[in-house]
């Protein structure tokens, strides 16, 4: 649906529950804070859209980045400090608030991918891709003993990688980036000597996909 269509579901959406607040024998206070917070947010929508389309780009495709030293890259910053506080201590937390999974060990059943494995420096790229979201390429790689990957990120927004806990090996990258005036891709790399597959994400809000090294003997 474009940014069009979705602006006029949006805005005959909240014309028909002022109707309906009306109807109830006046709007409160909080509804009209939550009227009037949703009507900015549709304002902020349509100007992005504006700006994107005046450059000759699409809107539906937009992503939004963190400014550097953004209250919302603090926010992410400290999310990733403390899930990888509870990483150390075998925890991974899945899904949203206190109800939230708790698992231990591969975060996913692992199928190792036909055909020989590579060596030397294998290179994972974090990518966005439509509504996928933001991704690892390739999720899941074969490698020999002592290979090394580099995991790299061409946004400017952050993102990691940091292993599930109770594996055999583990590893957690600080957050990493394209800065403004970088040439190259921010990146982390790490060796694996250790054979067995093993899961791993970003833990980034907003980062949704999930990888996996399988390491093998030659």
């Amino acid at each position: 649906m474009s940014i069009r269509n979705r602006l006029i579901l949006v805005l005959a959406g909240t014309f028909i529950l002022t109707v309906v607040m009306v109807a109830c024998g006046g709007p409160t206070t909080t509804d009209i804070v939550q009227t009037s917070t949703a009507l900015n947010k549709v304002e902020n929508a349509t100007a992005t859209a504006e700006i994107v389309l005046t450059a000759g780009g699409n809107p539906d495709e937009v992503e939004v980045e963190i400014g550097t030293g953004s209250a919302a890259e603090r926010q992410n910053i400290l999310a990733a400090e403390t899930a990888t506080a509870l990483a150390e201590q075998g925890i991974i937390s899945e899904g949203v608030g206190s109800g939230g999974e708790t698992k231990q060990g591969a975060a996913f059943d692992v199928d190792v991918p036909d055909g020989p494995a590579e060596s030397g420096l294998i290179v994972v790229d974090i990518l966005l891709r439509g509504a996928a979201g933001i991704v690892f390429d390739p999720d899941i790689v074969k490698i020999t003993v002592g290979s090394t990957v580099k995991w790299t990120n061409s946004r400017r927004s952050a993102s990691s990688t940091v292993a599930d806990p109770g594996q055999d090996d583990y590893w957690a990258s600080d957050s990493f980036s394209k800065g403004t005036f970088d040439k190259e891709p921010g990146s982390f790399e790490y060796t694996f000597n250790i054979p067995g597959c093993f899961t791993y994400k970003s833990l980034f809000s907003g980062d949704t996909g999930a990888g996996a090294i399988c390491v093998v003997e030659e």
